[in-house]
């Protein structure tokens, strides 16, 4: 009896590093299918790979699917990541059937001959520098400065890089984990910070003294005399998943379309959209507070074609080197037809 005890307790403490390290339990099995309730149809069940703490750029997907309350159109299974390189290493090895997450990295992983393709931009506003110093107020003040930024390769480090052009050097980018960088401003030891939403609101609101210096879609936007948003992030799908189900996730596109512009008439209701599971990721009252300066929209990837390549030359710029055909040739999704009524 005891050293079924002791087992017991072993393999408790293994499961528990197991997810505390983050790890992904990848499975090679392909998207399974399930009766829909008339019986006539089967509905695949695709493996969703996203992280708990991308807050807005999944809330249109959620609603989405909870909209869709048959089950019609698509079920998801939740896989997370916790780390960047742990997606990208999910993205390189086509481990998956649909990804959320970083477009430089989607990218990079096209480039380097992954079978992903972009299927719409979900995230366009999350990047924000933040001050005690009120003299601080855009790009150029941070020259002579230390920036720490969080997460480790993040990228927005070099889109700000790109907006201060020859002078970037005069910033030392300091790469700091999010609880770290937290800690260290609420203890003063930093003064200025490059962070994402929602982890800005949840410090703006803990720590009065600490203010929002710059968006970093606000600048980014002055300096292409474009709209003050960024495509940070988005949907990918496999490549498979895309011959088998086209029509499926067309309209699952286009609920998402339709869902981005509910939850834009009720912000107040938009966090409930997440799955509970993902509620200690976040608390509520940030995601909140964030969407007041977040941007809520979906936009199918072949749609803001010019947006993604100009954003992804400066951020990915060595992915762009040669005739760079990854790009033109089935990195962003198109659906020549219109999506049919799935029955």
């Amino acid at each position: 009896m005891a050293s079924r005890h002791i087992s017991r307790v072993v393999l408790g403490l293994l499961l528990a590093a197991a997810l505390a390290g983050g790890i992904l339990a990848w499975r090679e099995s392909r998207p399974k299918v399930a009766r829909d309730r008339g019986g006539s149809s089967t509905v695949p069940e695709l493996r969703f790979c996203t992280n708990p703490g991308a807050t807005t750029p999944q809330l249109p997907i959620w609603s989405a699917v909870r909209a869709d309350a048959t089950g019609k159109t698509v079920r998801l299974k939740i896989e997370t990541w916790r780390q960047p390189v742990q997606l990208q290493t999910a993205l390189l090895a086509g481990e998956g059937d649909l990804w959320l997450g970083h477009i430089d990295g989607i990218a990079r992983a096209r480039a380097a001959g992954a079978p992903v393709v972009l299927l719409a931009v979900t995230g366009w506003r999350k990047m924000s520098v933040v001050s005690y110093d009120a003299k601080v107020g855009s790009p150029r003040d941070l020259l002579g400065r230390a920036l720490p930024y969080a997460p480790k390769g993040s990228p927005a480090v070099a889109l700000l890089r790109s907006l201060l052009g020859a002078d970037a050097d005069r910033v030392l980018f300091e790469p700091r984990a999010p609880k770290q960088l937290a800690l260290l401003l609420t203890q003063r030891q930093v003064d200025s910070a490059l962070l994402p939403e929602p982890l800005v609101s949840t410090l703006l609101g803990k720590l009065p003294d600490l203010r929002l210096a710059f968006d970093l879609e606000d600048a980014y936007g002055a300096h292409r005399q474009g709209p003050a948003r960024i495509p940070w992030a988005g949907l990918a799908a496999h490549e498979r998943v895309l011959r088998e189900h086209p029509e499926r996730l067309a309209a699952l596109i286009a609920a998402m379309k339709e869902a981005a512009t509910r939850l834009c008439a009720d912000l107040d209701a938009a966090p409930t959209c997440l799955p509970k599971e993902f509620a200690a990721a976040v608390p509520r009252a940030a995601l909140r507070a964030s969407l007041d300066r977040d941007l809520i929209l979906v936009k199918s990837a072949d749609e803001v074609r010019d947006e993604i390549r100009a954003y992804l030359e400066l951020a990915i710029p060595d992915a762009f080197t040669g005739q760079a055909s990854w790009f033109d040739h089935g990195f962003l999704w198109r659906r020549e037809s219109r999506a049919q009524a799935l029955e």
